[in-house]
């Protein structure tokens, strides 16, 4: 009965990675070139998708008919799953956030580097001896492990710069929290592959609950890239694979008091205007909009208010919110985020209360 159950698991599990490889290469793209990194990330997802698909179907009737070599066809089948799964994942998320290492020759490289070892194992796990199967397959878990921890490390440092970038260039830390699916897609792929590791576990209860934990991951991690779409060109804007950093303008220490004239009667009339409420747009289209490098925007606004950009335009937000709410209370909180400029309504609770002193159900409790 168990081993019944494992094997219609693993039969639904490979269903479901083959499914979802099938809708992401059917997944509509605009050809537009700021979404050159999604779809590369695309077809590194749609590969690991496939590849769990596959190696489950294969694993569900090569286990059916092994008998009593199935420990090792489940030894096997964890290990060549979980280093091309940790590959295709990494290489899915660095696509966004360090694009410049992920090209065809870096992905053919990897491959090169993980498939002939994994071709041995199976050579081996076919023709070679208990004793020898067990050696080679010490390696190949040692070398699996490494593997992982260099793919983490590199995936950390990266992210965190990946982090600065975004925050650097919009200047909305709500933006950036927006982008958290990537970091936790990387870290639930992280879980698949350690978790793959359980199918060496001689239990066909665990391995078919370890299937359906796997099956529920992958549609996760399906839901939050088909989701991301709208923030793709976003990252394309600030995170670029093909351009040098150019050096910053150079910018007079000190600004007449014409300049501050001029710059002020523009800051006023794009405030006016509700500029601030664009979350499109980084700290550099909004100096461009000014007719001022951005080094100087944010000086002079560091200058004559006391505050960084990003808190000054924050509270300008906060500001609009408040007057919405205290004019037509019976909008939705959600809807006055969105129209106050937040891509977040849990950030802009924080947000709100924090500039004003108060929550936004305490203000609207004083407005209603």
């Amino acid at each position: 009965m168990a081993e019944s159950f494992y094997f219609y698991t693993t039969l639904l599990a490979g269903t479901i990675g083959l499914v979802l490889a099938v809708l992401l290469g059917g997944l509509q793209i605009r050809p537009e070139e700021g979404l050159k990194k999604y779809n590369r990330a695309r077809w590194c997802l749609l590969a690991a998708f496939a590849v769990f698909g596959i190696m489950n179907l294969m694993e569900a009737f090569l286990d059916a008919s092994s008998g009593e070599d199935s420990g090792r066809v489940a030894s096997c089948i964890a290990i060549v799953i979980g280093s091309l799964l940790a590959m295709f994942f990494t290489m899915t998320v660095l696509s966004f956030i360090k694009p410049q290492i992920v090209h065809r020759k870096q992905i053919l490289v990897q491959l090169a580097v993980i498939v002939p070892p994994c071709a041995v194992l199976i050579l081996v796990m076919i023709y070679a001896s208990e004793p020898v199967f067990r050696v080679v397959f010490g390696v190949m878990l040692a070398a699996y492990l490494l593997l992982m921890a260099l793919y983490t490390r590199l995936f950390v440092r990266s992210y965190r710069e990946f982090k600065t970038q975004m925050l650097a260039f919009y200047e909305q830390e709500d933006l950036v929290s927006q982008l958290h699916w990537i970091n936790r897609t990387f870290w639930l792929a992280l879980g698949v592959g350690i978790a793959s590791l359980l199918y060496l576990v001689d239990s066909p209860l665990a391995g078919s609950a370890l299937n359906i934990i796997l099956s529920v991951s992958f549609l996760f991690i399906y839901s939050f890239f088909v989701n991301y779409l709208p923030y793709a060109l976003l990252v394309d804007r600030a995170v670029k694979e093909d351009q040098p950093a150019q050096p910053l303008p150079e910018v007079a220490v000190e600004a007449s008091d014409s300049d501050d004239d001029a710059l002020r009667t523009a800051i006023d009339e794009w405030i006016d205007k509700k500029g601030y409420l664009d979350n499109t747009k980084s700290v550099d289209d909004i100096a461009g909009d000014l007719n001022v490098y951005y080094p100087t925007l944010k000086e002079y606004i560091q200058r004559t208010t006391g505050e960084d950009f990003r808190t000054w335009r924050t509270r300008l937000r906060v500001e609009e919110a408040a007057r919405i709410m205290a004019t037509e209370p019976d909008i939705p909180v959600s809807r006055v985020a969105t129209l106050s400029g937040f891509n977040d309504r849990a950030y802009f609770y924080r947000t709100f209360q924090k500039v004003t002193g108060q929550s936004v159900s305490a203000y609207l409790a004083t407005v209603a």
